[in-house]
């Protein structure tokens, strides 16, 4: 498994990152057992960085596994939906209580879907930076889900993002735009210093499985994304990943 560093952070995580979503939020239902024992088997295969959000359910499966593998072992991210400063402050600490640390390696703004939302959360972007100057947050992040255009374009300008997680694969399936022009936007914040994750790659499952495996390799050739975010649900989809992961293209 190839390490990158994610963008200017300093973070050296893997091209596979491990979205967690999938493990008690669509319908699966794991117990944080089951939940752990995947993470860690990932881990053991390479895979160290591990994707979150409040929303999930999913935030006591990654407890239980830092518990038996070492917090220094994986870099974590997670994400919230707050809109003002109390609810960023009081997100934050849930959040780190839940996933039983000290501090997560960095904090999206959670669905963010336009530059006037981008504009009404600046009081919770407010506390991921007071959190950040105290060591409880690394690094400050978005996610834009289905945006493109302007949000894409304010996301490369934003000074205090550092991170952006967005809408990837090979049909532009789940995006505003097309699937060309979102490509450029993702290269202009990967241009911009920023670190780029993408998911959604399979549409949330949708994709046939005897065509998944196209579509997971043509993610991994995106040259302006150092991450690929892939939810995972059993050690035989964690193989497949790992199997499928390919070094960053050159660009």
């Amino acid at each position: 498994m190839e390490m990158v560093e994610l963008g200017r952070t300093g973070l050296v995580v893997s091209r596979l990152c491990f979205g967690t979503g999938h493990l008690d939020h669509k319908g699966q239902n794991f117990e944080p057992e089951r939940g752990a024992e995947l993470l860690v088997y990932a881990l053991e295969n390479g895979v160290n960085f591990w994707d979150t959000a409040q929303s999930y359910g999913s935030h006591a499966h990654v407890r239980l596994a830092l518990e038996r593998v070492g917090r220094e072992k994986v870099i974590v991210n997670t994400k919230i939906g707050s809109k003002t400063l109390e609810e960023g402050r009081a997100a934050i600490d849930k959040a780190l209580g839940e996933l039983g640390t000290n501090y997560v390696d960095s904090i999206m703004l959670h669905g963010v879907q336009s530059v006037d939302e981008f504009e009404e959360r600046q009081e919770c972007l407010e506390a991921l930076l007071e959190a950040k100057a105290v060591g409880k947050v690394r690094h400050v992040s978005v996610s834009t889900h289905r945006a493109s255009g302007a949000v894409m374009e304010a996301m490369a300008a934003a000074r205090d993002i550092e991170v952006v997680l967005s809408v990837l694969n090979k049909e532009g399936v789940g995006l505003e735009g097309d699937l060309e022009t979102h490509r450029g936007l993702l290269r202009g914040i990967h241009q911009a210093g920023k670190g780029v994750m993408i998911m959604k790659l399979m549409d949330e499952g949708k994709v046939p499985a005897e065509e998944a495996e196209d579509w997971i390799g043509w993610g991994f050739e995106f040259p302006y994304a150092q991450c690929v975010n892939l939810g995972l649900t059993s050690e035989e989809e964690i193989d497949t990943a790992v199997r499928l992961s390919s070094p960053l293209p050159v660009v």
